[in-house]
């Protein structure tokens, strides 16, 4: 047996797991034309921020940056935004210097704003107010953290959206914004430009769900695997599902498929060519993967498309021809109706 097969046979060890996950994104990246930032996040600070907010935002981001444990922004990036000088404190007390000015929020995939303790969230600079509304007015998707969804709804930013509020604050939003909907049941909601999260570990669900999208499945897998999460089968807000089917299934050589099939948005890879890449026939692998995933290759790499088709159509200003194309359909009519089947309604409705 030579090396490749006894590789594809072994168990995920820790080092060669995330060695590995470094080398596929690194054939990836040499394929790729445009090397700027696949994900970019401008962070604006409230007085009295929770600390865990903008670690939840800013580690994930470097454990998905750089290979193995480097830490340097080379594909995501991230800056805390303020005037020269400007430092928020922590509601810890530990003070957090801006480290950039008001970047055009055009240069960024999503403006943060991590709200403080309720009775602060007026004594932000006001220059903080105004960069947000002109990110928005630019079509940047914003996300309100913990109670940055105060601040979003203050500035009339979630208008007929649903607002994904923490249960602790439940009672002050419907107080201070009776007209406006809200749940404490979700990690994290994303509606038409908005994100609202309600902070703690809902964090980490929403920056593995950016990271998987922009960065691609092994990306995320890394950032995952680095913060140590996916073992621990009790953690209950963090949606386990979110960071890929794969991390459950024992068989590694059904993980590595899974990765390979998710890392290309379900595009360029048949069930025959996943089942090469990990030493199995077709026969075989697709016998393993209906056991291990509870669905047939072929109806993964669809569905996989499909997930891909759906943030497009929710955050992208790309027609729904541009869409179809870029998620591998051969053209609009037949990328419809495949979304109708999956998400009960077409992608202009959803739009």
């Amino acid at each position: 047996m030579n090396a490749d097969a006894n590789l594809s046979d072994a168990p995920a060890i820790e080092p060669d797991y995330v060695r590995w996950l470094d080398g596929l994104w690194a054939e990836r990246l040499l394929a790729a034309r445009d090397r700027k930032a696949d994900l970019s996040i401008g962070i604006l600070l409230w007085p009295s921020f929770p600390m865990m907010s903008l670690t939840g935002i800013v580690e994930p981001l470097r454990h998905a940056a750089d290979f193995a444990d480097n830490s340097r922004p080379l594909h995501c990036r991230w800056s805390i935004m303020g005037a020269p000088g400007h430092a928020a404190v922590a509601s810890c007390g530990i003070r957090v210097q801006a480290d950039a000015p008001y970047i055009n929020p055009t240069d960024f995939d999503y403006i943060a704003v991590i709200g403080g303790l309720l009775p602060h969230l007026r004594a932000a600079p006001s220059k903080h107010r105004d960069y947000l509304r002109v990110a928005a007015s630019a079509g940047v998707a914003v996300i309100g953290v913990c109670t940055g969804v105060f601040v979003l709804a203050q500035e009339g930013l979630l208008t007929g959206r649903k607002a994904s509020v923490h249960p602790f604050h439940a009672e002050d939003f419907k107080i201070a914004f009776p007209r406006q909907a809200f749940s404490t049941r979700d990690d994290f909601l994303i509606e038409n430009g908005r994100i609202t999260v309600p902070g703690g570990v809902s964090i980490l669900s929403l920056m593995t769900e950016l990271i998987g999208t922009h960065c691609g499945p092994d990306r995320a897998a890394k950032a995952v695997h680095q913060l140590s999460l996916t073992e621990h089968k009790g953690l209950s807000a963090f949606d386990q599902g979110r960071v890929s089917s794969f991390r459950h299934v024992e068989d590694s050589r059904i993980q590595r498929a899974v990765v390979l099939i998710e890392s290309r948005k379900g595009r360029d890879v048949s069930p025959e060519q996943a089942a090469s890449m990990i030493g199995l026939s077709p026969r075989q692998f697709g016998r393993l993967f209906q056991q291990g995933i509870g669905m047939t290759p072929k109806r993964f790499i669809i569905e996989t498309r499909l997930r891909y088709a759906r943030f497009l159509v929710e955050n992208s200003t790309l027609s729904m021809t541009q869409i179809a194309f870029e998620t591998g359909f051969s053209d609009a009519a037949h990328f419809a109706t495949a979304f109708r089947q999956k998400f009960n309604q077409s992608p202009r409705q959803l739009r």
